[in-house]
């Protein structure tokens, strides 16, 4: 039963996230005005607490339900597609930190610098890659043949 809830929430979580992440991209142009920016920076608090909830069902589902720890923890694409979520939140990071800053601004309209449009962009980039890397890892892709 845990196991189906922390699969479900996982996977509702990460439906959100990239949601968010894929309207962030199309909102963010090289002006945006002060509604766009609290917007943008309301997308990034969604983006962390699905992160979280991201993280949190993950780890759960590592270490204390389903499929043994070792099956994830000696599998190399696990381990890449963790990195490529540190990667994207890392990512991310710095854009909501932009957004938050210019969040309450009374300029009319609002630069955004160019590295926070490629971060979001290299964000999205490595969104694309992780569900590749949990469908080869499900069916034990990068495990010895022990």
């Amino acid at each position: 039963m845990a196991y189906v809830l922390f699969r479900s929430l996982h996977l509702i979580a990460a439906v959100v996230f990239a949601g968010a992440l894929i309207i962030k991209n199309l909102a963010t142009g090289r002006l945006i005005s002060q509604q766009d920016a609290n917007h943008l920076a309301r997308l990034s608090i969604l983006s962390l607490l699905s992160g979280l909830v991201i993280g949190g069902c993950g780890t759960a589902l590592w270490f204390w339900t389903g499929k043994p720890a070792t099956f994830y923890s000696e599998n190399p694409v696990f381990q890449i597609k963790i990195a490529l979520f540190l990667a994207l939140t890392g990512c991310l990071v710095y854009a909501a930190i932009f957004f938050n800053r210019h969040r309450k601004t009374q300029a009319a309209e609002i630069s955004v610098p160019t590295t926070i449009r490629l971060s979001l962009r290299c964000a999205m980039l490595c969104l694309t890659l992780i569900p590749f890397l949990a469908w080869a890892m499900a069916r034990g892709l990068g495990l010895s043949p022990n």
